[in-house]
C-alpha cells in the first residue's frame, strides 16, 4: 500500500484541481480543546507572523482517502483537533483565509470540514460559514467546546496589543495570508483499505520524541565533571516535573529519604526563605555525602543520565515506601520550557547581559545556544552551568513557595497558592503542603489575575516579580505589595517599549513609576473592543477595596473570560425601559463574562439579565463589576455614567495606595 506524506499549507490544498474534504469519522472524539490550548496556538501563529518567519510547521495529519464521485474526500484520524482549531480560525480572521472555509459540489458551496452523523456539530459548522445563528445550538453540549474557542478567537486582540503603528484590519490582512500561505502541517494519505486497527496501534504505541529541555539538560551536564554530574542531575530533575512539587521531586529522584528532605527545612526560618532547602549550595552538600555513602554504584555515563529515569536509574529513593505527607494534586500554571526561559532571562541580567528577545518555547535550544551557549573557554563554560543550574533550583523552590498553582478541588481547579510546611510526628519530620493562608489570598488573586489577562505563552510578569523575590528577601506580604506596584506601572502606564522590554526594565529598577492612563483610557468608547485587562483589573481593585464589606466577595476567584457584555443591549429584542444610549458602547455599560453567559444573556432587555444573574450568583460572585452594576433596580445614561465615574475613583484610589515603597 502506498503512503502519501507532503509538507502542504491551506493555500495548496484550495489550490488542487479537485476539491479537497475532510470528515471527522464517528469513532473519532468531539472537538476537546480547551482555551489554554487554542491561546497556545494563537499567540504562537501571531508570534511567528510578527517576527516575519517564512515557515510556521503546525505538526501532522493522518488521513484515510475514502472513495468518492467527485473530488478527494479524506477522513481525519490524527491531528483533529488541531486541524479544525485552524479550520475555525479561518471563520474568525476571514480575509485570506475565506477560500478554506468551503467547496462547491454540484453548485452547492458546503463546509470543507464535517463530522459523520454528528448533525447538530454540522449545522453549527454551517452557521460558521453562513453567518447565520441558530438559537438552537447556543447550549449544545456537543459544540460548546467549539463556540468557546471561537469566542477565544474573536477575543485575541482584546488581551494582546498591536505593533505601533499597524492598525487592527492590517494587521489581521497579514496574518490571514501569513497563516493561508506560511503555515504548513505534514499531511499523510493512508489508502482506504488500511487496517485502521493496526494503524491505531501504532499511533497509540509510537515513541515520544526527546523534548527540547531534555537535550539541554544534557549540553548543561556534559559541561560538568563526572564527580559533579550526579547532584546536578538530581537539581534539573526534580526542577523538570512541572507538575510535582519541588520536594518531592527532589525525594523521588534522589537517594535522599523524605524525612532527609524534611530535615533540609528550618522551621525557625521558614518565613524568610532562609532554609536549607532553599539554597542549592546546602542541597548539593547533602546529596554529595549521601552520594558518598553509595559509592558501590558504579560511575553513570551523559547518556545514562539523559535517557533513564530519575538519574540513571541508581539514585532512587532509600525507602520507597516512605512518601512526603499531605499530598496535594496541582498543575502549574507554566511549563518547564518556560520556566527554564524565564530563569535564563535573569541569569543574563545577574551577568550583566542582553536580554533575550523573546520568550517561546519552540526556540529554547535556539535561544539558549545563542544567549547561553557563546564564547566561552572549557572552564568558563563548565562554572556557567553551574550557576544557571544552581540559580534554577532557588528561583524554583521560589515558585512552588509563593507562585500560584492550579489546585484539585473536587469538581474545579482553583488558583491557589499551596505554602510548605514541616511538622514532627514520633520526633520525625514531616514536609506538607496546605492551603494558603488568609494574608496569602490578595497575593494569589492579583496572580490569578494576570494569569488570565496575560498572553500565556509568555507570561513576562514572572520574570521580575521572581527576580525581585530571589533577590530581596522579605516577608511575603512585601512581595505582594511589589506585584500590586508592577501590575500597575507595567501594565496600566505610559510605559514605552514591547511587553519584553518593559519587564526587563522592572528588573532593573523595580520601583519605576511611569504616569498611569486609565483615566484616558477607560473614557473611551471602545466597546466590544476594550482591552479586556481593563476589566480583570477592575475586579481586583473592587475585591481589594471592598472585601470586607461582604462576605460573598471576600471568596471571588477569577475564572477565564473572553467576551464583552452590554449591560444594556445593542439590539434588544424585547421592550426594554432600561435603555441606555449615549453610554451604550462605554466602560459604565460593560462587563466581561464568559461567551457561554454572553449567549444566554444575549439582548435580553436589564431586569431579566439582573435576576438571572442574581438568581446564579446567590452564593457566590461571578463578576464583582456586575454585582455593582445589578445592585440597581433600573438602567441608564445617568446610572452608567455614575457606574464609569465611581469604577475610575475606585483604581484611583487603589492606585494612591501603592505610595508606600517596601524594600
Amino acid at each position: 500500500m502506498a503512503y502519501d506524506s507532503q509538507l502542504i499549507s491551506l493555500a495548496e490544498i484550495v489550490g488542487k484541481e479537485e476539491a479537497w474534504t475532510f470528515n471527522i469519522p464517528i469513532y473519532q472524539r468531539l472537538y476537546v480543546w480547551g482555551t489554554d490550548e487554542v491561546k497556545t496556538l494563537l499567540d504562537d501563529l501571531v508570534n511567528a507572523y510578527e517576527r516575519g518567519e517564512e515557515l510556521f510547521f503546525l505538526g501532522g495529519t493522518l488521513v484515510v482517502d475514502q472513495p468518492c464521485d467527485r473530488g478527494r474526500k479524506f477522513e481525519l484520524i490524527d491531528g483533529q483537533q488541531r486541524f479544525t482549531t485552524l479550520w475555525m480560525l479561518c471563520h474568525v480572521w476571514r480575509r485570506s483565509l475565506e477560500s478554506f472555509l468551503t467547496v462547491t459540489e454540484d453548485r452547492q458551496i458546503l463546509p470543507r470540514l464535517g463530522f459523520a452523523i454528528r448533525p447538530t456539530v454540522n449545522r453549527y459548522l454551517k452557521s460558521l460559514v453562513f453567518t447565520e445563528h441558530d438559537g438552537e445550538e447556543e447550549t449544545a453540549r456537543e459544540t460548546q467546546k467549539m463556540r468557546e474557542a471561537v469566542a477565544t478567537m474573536e477575543a485575541l486582540f482584546k488581551r494582546r496589543s498591536l505593533p505601533d503603528g499597524v492598525s487592527l484590519e492590517e494587521h489581521l490582512e497579514g496574518l490571514s495570508r501569513f497563516v493561508f500561505e506560511k503555515v504548513k502541517l505534514v499531511l499523510t494519505v493512508v489508502p482506504s483499505e488500511t487496517d485502521l486497527n493496526k494503524l491505531f496501534e501504532v499511533i497509540n504505541n509510537r515513541g515520544v520524541q526527546l523534548q527540547h529541555h531534555e537535550i539541554l539538560k544534557a549540553r548543561m551536564l556534559d559541561a560538568l565533571s563526572e564527580e559533579e554530574r550526579r547532584a546536578y542531575a538530581v537539581l534539573w530533575d526534580s526542577c523538570a516535573d512541572m507538575g510535582e512539587f519541588l520536594e518531592r521531586g527532589l525525594a523521588a529522584n534522589s537517594p535522599l529519604r523524605a524525612k532527609d528532605v524534611a530535615q533540609l527545612c528550618d522551621p525557625g526560618m521558614m518565613a524568610r526563605d532562609a532554609e536549607p532547602l532553599a539554597k542549592a549550595g546546602a542541597v548539593l552538600d547533602q546529596l554529595n555525602i549521601t552520594v558518598q555513602g553509595q559509592r558501590s554504584a558504579d560511575a553513570l555515563g551523559l547518556d545514562e543520565i539523559l535517557i533513564s529515569p530519575g538519574v540513571g536509574g541508581e539514585l532512587k529513593n532509600v525507602n520507597d515506601e516512605e512518601r512526603l505527607e499531605g499530598t496535594t494534586w496541582m498543575r502549574s500554571i507554566i511549563g518547564f520550557p518556560m520556566f527554564l526561559q524565564h530563569t535564563l532571562r535573569i541569569w543574563l541580567f545577574r551577568e550583566r547581559r542582553p536580554d533575550l528577545p523573546r520568550i517561546l518555547d519552540r526556540e529554547l535550544l535556539q535561544l539558549f545556544e545563542t544567549h547561553f551557549f557563546y564564547d566561552a573557554t572549557d572552564s568558563e563554560q563548565s562554572e556557567r552551568c553551574r550557576s544557571f543550574i544552581k540559580l534554577l533550583w532557588e528561583l524554583r523552590y521560589l515558585f512552588d513557595k509563593h507562585f500560584i498553582k492550579w489546585i484539585d478541588r473536587g469538581e474545579e481547579e482553583i488558583h491557589m497558592i499551596s505554602p510548605l510546611s514541616l511538622s514532627t510526628s514520633d520526633g520525625v519530620p514531616n514536609l506538607s503542603r496546605g492551603r494558603e493562608s488568609e494574608k496569602q489570598q490578595g497575593f494569589g488573586l492579583l496572580q490569578s489575575m494576570l494569569y488570565h489577562s496575560q498572553e500565556i505563552t509568555t507570561h513576562y510578569w514572572i520574570t521580575p516579580l521572581l527576580n525581585f523575590i530571589h533577590k530581596t528577601p522579605q516577608e511575603p506580604h512585601n512581595y505582594y505589595e511589589y506585584l500590586r506596584h508592577l501590575d500597575t506601572y507595567l501594565l496600566g502606564s505610559t510605559i514605552e517599549g514591547s511587553l519584553i522590554e518593559r519587564t526587563r526594565s522592572f528588573v532593573e529598577k523595580p520601583w519605576a513609576r511611569y504616569e498611569l492612563k486609565h483615566k484616558r483610557e477607560l473614557r473611551k468608547e471602545h466597546g466590544v473592543s476594550f482591552w479586556h485587562y481593563w476589566f480583570y483589573k477592575l475586579e481586583f481593585v473592587l475585591w481589594y477595596l471592598r472585601r470586607s464589606e461582604n462576605s460573598k466577595w471576600r471568596d471571588f476567584r477569577f475564572t477565564a473570560k473572553n467576551s464583552v457584555e452590554h449591560i444594556s443591549p445593542q439590539n434588544p429584542v424585547k421592550q426594554d425601559d432600561n435603555r441606555v444610549e449615549n453610554m451604550l458602547d462605554r466602560f459604565g455599560n460593560l462587563a466581561l463574562v464568559s461567551r457561554s453567559l454572553n449567549s444566554e444573556y444575549s439582548n435580553l432587555p436589564f431586569n431579566e439579565k439582573r435576576q438571572k444573574f442574581i438568581n446564579k450568583n446567590k452564593s457566590t460572585v461571578d463578576s464583582l463589576k456586575m454585582s455593582v452594576i445589578y445592585g440597581h433596580e433600573t438602567w441608564n445614561d445617568a446610572l452608567a455614567k455614575a457606574h464609569e465615574d465611581a469604577m475610575i475613583s475606585a483604581i484611583d484610589e487603589y492606585a494612591a495606595s501603592l505610595k508606600l515603597r517596601f524594600v
